[in-house]
């Protein structure tokens, strides 16, 4: 069987030429940020957010406050008390884990329908870990 043997590309190119290991390589559409928000109140103690979804609730604002913006593509909620909400988000819209950090921190200690404390709120970005 005859075999073509590529000479230019690679697997890091993708529609995000030149991306370089460690960093998000799409192959269909923008760039990805990835966000792990643990919802901190102002004792730095987590807050259990996993029912905090509806409309109106410290998720719905602090997703609300994301597509300001750039537009969230997934979201989990972790199904523990650490309070952890991780957001991944087509392009950053000039978002980093500060910024995001910062603006959640001011929405302040009454957040959402349930009055949720946020003050203290950690925001990273350490990548898309599958697994």
């Amino acid at each position: 069987m005859a075999q073509i043997t590529r000479s230019n590309g690679d697997v890091l190119s993708g529609v995000n030429q030149n991306a370089n290991a460690g960093n998000f390589i799409s192959f269909n559409g923008a760039r990805l940020s990835a966000f792990k928000i643990i919802i901190t109140n102002s004792s730095d103690t987590a807050q259990d957010v996993r029912t905090e979804g509806q409309a109106g609730e410290v998720i719905d604002r602090i997703v609300t406050l994301i597509m300001t913006r750039a537009t969230p593509t997934y979201m989990q909620i972790e199904d523990d008390t650490s309070g952890q909400v991780s957001m991944l988000i087509e392009g950053d819209g000039g978002w980093t884990a500060s910024s995001l950090q910062t603006e959640i921190r001011g929405m302040g200690t009454s957040v959402g329908l349930n009055n949720v404390d946020v003050s203290r709120t950690v925001v990273t970005n350490n990548g898309l870990k599958l697994a």
